[in-house]
């Protein structure tokens, strides 16, 4: 059992992480860091789950023997940023995995990566680290999900489908065959992706649309 588990971010991305955590047992002590510390000092329904301090404590904390970390939070940017700066400082970032997932032992994954109850992860996929594979998703074979992405509730991606990096499909967006989505997109939910996006913009509708720049 590894020792001292740090999570960064209390909100309710944290909390469905933290869930996964405890039902798989791995750590004999778990805290969190979030902005809202000293006013809130546990997680609202885990309250065994301590809040310690910000993200301005990683290095003091890192000396103190917290080695593990995860980044639950929801933004993007702000996870990648955090991911990064955990790393440089000697954080292992490890994967929380639900018990209730499916990923083929034929895929590749990277660090720092959540993988919801329900989620599909086929043959050949590769996820970089840093993602959000949240619940009920379905990633067929040979997609490619790059670094700090978020694949968001019911999202079905087909085969070959290529994510770049820090891009955000929203909940229930279907994405056919071959398509590639551009670095930090953001696809809104329940669209319909047909065509390649561009980066830094943003798409809605069925099929998506190119909507604005982000």
């Amino acid at each position: 059992m590894k020792s001292k588990f740090l999570v960064i971010g209390a909100g309710g991305h944290a909390r469905s992480v933290l869930d996964i955590v405890l039902q798989n047992g791995e750590y004999s002590e778990i805290a969190c860091l979030d902005s809202s510390w000293p006013y809130r000092r546990h997680i609202e329904g885990l309250e065994a789950v301590p809040i310690i301090g910000t993200d301005s404590d990683l290095e003091s904390l890192f000396i103190k023997g917290y080695k593990y970390i995860f980044v639950a939070l929801g933004n993007n940017k702000i996870r990648h940023r955090l991911f990064l700066q955990a790393v440089s400082i000697g954080y292992k970032p490890v994967n929380i995995i639900s018990q209730h997932s499916f990923i083929s032992p034929r895929v590749s994954l990277g660090k720092g990566i959540c993988v919801m109850a329900g989620a599909v992860v086929n043959v050949n996929s590769i996820i970089e680290n840093n993602c959000i594979i949240n619940t009920r998703c379905s990633i067929d074979h040979d997609c490619h999900i790059s670094e700090s992405c978020h694949i968001a509730p019911g999202v079905t991606l087909s085969g070959n489908v290529h994510v770049g990096e820090g891009a955000w499909i929203g909940t229930g967006t279907s994405v056919i065959d071959n398509i590639v989505v551009g670095k930090w997109s953001y696809i809104g939910s329940g669209a319909a992706v047909v065509d390649n996006t561009e980066p830094d913009m943003l798409y809605y509708g069925v099929p998506a649309k190119k909507i604005k720049p982000i």
